[in-house]
């Protein structure tokens, strides 16, 4: 046997267990084994429901990373592409209207703006150069429009404009100004309506409509352009309804129409139907002194279906409740 290093012991396996340890332990201090023994050692000491609550959260940790990694791309492209949607929304709202594309040849902005500023002959004279540029046109009917308004020359420079941008017809200034001619001196007024009728879509026909239900002197005159058969065809399915609604003979014609006000009507169609649930607090029996019931008061629960689906979709009508009997 070779003789052992002087200070060395043959072995440190053989030191006994140190107090408190569990028995038949050891730590093993073999050179190069010191660190990885103490973990070892303390592993084995650890009571066996703890060893399983580690096993049991790494298990967990290891079905949610599987689960994100195998996520199919289709969801990935699906969360993707509504995120994209998200953030277009904002910018694609703030679009008025689809604006027609300028002309090849239509007026510089800063002459235009000179024009403007300069008064009507300034914009005559524009426009007898750039015929085909509707700025020139809007600018000059608004110029009209001014106090005092030239209704007639307001008006043919509305017209001149929506020839060339139709999509004209939707913006808050045109209406503005067509409705205004139509309760100017009757020239003017009989213009207004022909324009309403023929030029402006189905937003002549709103307007037309609204006259027609109005209290002005051209009530019955709107409502016979309304009634013609090109301008019911280019009104919106809710004008139709509210209008089918307006006209019906009775209430159970007008409970045929109920669905329809659901899924089509908007504020006017509330505007008509609201009267036909609302009693009077006096005006009918003996001397004019008891309440008078709902004029359709047998299909009221209907009617109010068919009301709150309107508002479910479109908001509550402000002051719908007071609409008058007369719509």
């Amino acid at each position: 046997m070779a003789p052992q290093a002087p200070g060395t012991r043959a072995s440190r396996a053989s030191i006994p267990d140190r107090p408190g340890s569990l028995p038949g332990t050891t730590t093993v201090l073999a050179a190069g084994g010191g660190a990885s023994g103490s973990r070892a050692s303390r592993l084995t000491r650890a009571p066996a429901a703890a060893q399983w609550l580690v096993a049991g959260a790494a298990a967990l940790v290891a079905v949610v990373l599987a689960a994100a990694l195998l996520r199919d791309g289709a969801s990935l492209a699906q969360l993707e592409a509504a995120a994209s949607a998200e953030r277009a929304a904002p910018a694609v709202s703030t679009l008025r209207r689809p604006v027609a594309p300028r002309p090849r040849d239509a007026v510089p902005a800063d002459e235009l703006a000179a024009a403007t500023a300069g008064g009507v002959l300034p914009l005559e004279a524009l426009s007898a150069r750039y015929p085909k540029d509707p700025a020139i046109f809007r600018a000059l009917m608004m110029r009209h429009a001014l106090p005092p308004p030239y209704h007639a020359a307001a008006l043919a420079a509305a017209k001149r404009l929506l020839e060339l941008d139709p999509g004209a017809a939707s913006d808050d200034d045109v209406k503005r100004v067509v409705s205004s001619a139509a309760g100017g001196p009757p020239e003017a007024a009989s213009a207004a309506l022909d324009l309403m009728a023929s030029s402006m879509g189905s937003h002549g026909a709103d307007l037309l409509y609204e006259l027609s239900v109005g209290s002005s002197a051209l009530k019955e005159r709107a409502a016979r352009r309304f009634a013609e058969a090109a301008v019911l065809a280019r009104a919106t399915p809710a004008l139709r309804i509210a209008h089918e609604l307006r006209v019906a003979p009775s209430c159970k014609a007008r409970q045929a129409l109920l669905q329809r006000a659901a899924a089509d009507g908007d504020r006017r169609a509330i505007d008509v139907l609201t009267p036909l649930i609302a009693g009077k607090s006096k005006g009918c029996g003996f001397l004019g002194m008891s309440r008078c019931a709902a004029p359709c008061a047998s299909i009221a629960k209907e009617i109010k279906a068919a009301i709150q689906a309107i508002e479910a979709r479109t908001g509550p009508s402000p002051g719908a409740a007071d609409a008058p009997a007369s719509r």
